[in-house]
């Protein structure tokens, strides 16, 4: 496939939320989509079916559900059954959902999706911070149980974990379902970016052992991987037959999923396995060059190390109290995701699933920037 990532695909004055948010001097590093075209699989499918003058209702029919099941299996090891899986119009959604089966509890920093959507459908969540050693972060398991109530029923997993870029290990995972099965949870596991592992592996949350089984709803979508947020499609997994059946209840009214991203989610899962494969390639020297970046021009900033997904996670503050992101916004004109959205305010989120051109224009004027204002 040989795909040139370095290629500067512009997007600009195609509706684009990221590129036409702001005016054209301004650098966007923020909401997590890339710059990289999708694979040639899914675009020659989606030409294909548009050449078709009637857009009507679609079926998905099994070779969407066995090319994902097929998916899961290859890169996890893990098996699926047909009857499991249900199809979403989107994971957010299906969050905001699965909100209504009880009151949840959750780790910050965390996606602001995860965040939000339990509490626009009415909902309430229990916010607890992750434990950060010199930014290394793991689950504080005491502060969640001192902070549960006895209307918790949820728990609400990111894995990996954006926006700090973390792909949890089996063992944390086990502690994870220990931890719910001690408090009678059920864990949602929002599996979007499960493609995107740059060391290390994913394990999919239902797989870990016979508690998380039959206690999780799993969340997986193609939309990060390929590029696909405006051609939304995702799959629920939930073995557990009872639990799938009070989730299908509670879905009736999310709508069906159009007969393109039926397309892309096939072309995607059946035909684009190689894509994935030189895609985690490009973002893994993407992520060695920020930390590089970060390591030789702001020594004293503080970042995580992704395993996972094309997200970074850094503290400039160490430079200024007010080194947010406004002050790079107004002073940098380099766009980042704030640290409010994910419930840690100070930090920035960079998305660094672009080009290493943009990426060094973008630590040029962050570094003008700082220096300008010390």
């Amino acid at each position: 496939m040989a795909i040139n990532f370095d290629e500067i695909v512009d997007s600009r004055n195609t509706r684009s939320a990221k590129w036409d948010s702001y005016p054209e001097d301004y650098l966007p590093l923020f909401v997590a989509v890339t710059d990289f075209p999708s694979s040639e699989a899914i675009t020659n499918a989606l030409v294909k079916r548009a050449g078709h003058p009637v857009y009507g209702y679609t079926r998905p029919g099994d070779v969407l559900f066995d090319s994902f099941a097929a998916h899961v299996e290859k890169r996890y090891g893990t098996k699926v059954e047909r009857e499991w899986i249900n199809l979403i119009s989107g994971i957010v959604p299906g969050l905001a959902v699965a909100s209504n089966l009880g009151q949840g509890i959750t780790s910050i920093p965390n996606y602001g999706g995860l965040l939000n959507a339990p509490v626009r459908a009415g909902n309430e969540l229990i916010r607890v911070p992750l434990r950060n050693e010199e930014e290394n972060y793991t689950i504080d398991f005491d502060a969640l149980q001192a902070a549960i109530t006895p209307d918790t029923k949820l728990f609400y997993l990111c894995n990996p974990h954006n926006p700090i870029g973390k792909i949890y290990t089996r063992e944390e995972l086990q502690q994870i379902s220990a931890f719910a099965k001690k408090n009678n949870l059920i864990v949602l596991s929002d599996e979007i970016h499960c493609d995107l592992v740059l060391e290390g592996e994913h394990i999919p949350f239902f797989s870990v052992d016979d508690y998380a089984r039959e206690h999780s709803i799993t969340f997986q979508a193609p939309g990060k991987t390929f590029n696909l947020p405006g051609v939304t499609i995702a799959f629920t997994i939930i073995p557990n037959q009872e639990l799938r059946e009070r989730y299908q209840k509670e879905t009736y009214a999310l709508g069906n999923v159009g007969l393109f991203n039926v397309e892309a989610g096939i072309a995607a899962y059946r035909d684009s396995e190689e894509y994935i494969d030189e895609l985690t390639a490009y973002l893994r020297t993407n992520r060695d060059f920020v930390e590089e970046q970060l390591r030789t021009r702001f020594p004293k900033a503080k970042f995580t190390h992704t395993s996972g997904t094309y997200l970074q996670w850094v503290d400039f503050r160490a430079y200024g109290e007010d080194l947010d992101v406004e002050f790079f916004k107004e002073h940098a004109k380099v766009v980042f995701t704030g640290g409010d959205f994910f419930g840690t305010p100070g930090y920035v989120r960079i998305n660094f699933g672009t080009n290493k051109k943009i990426l060094r224009e973008a630590f040029d004027r962050i570094e003008d920037a700082i220096k300008d204002r010390l």
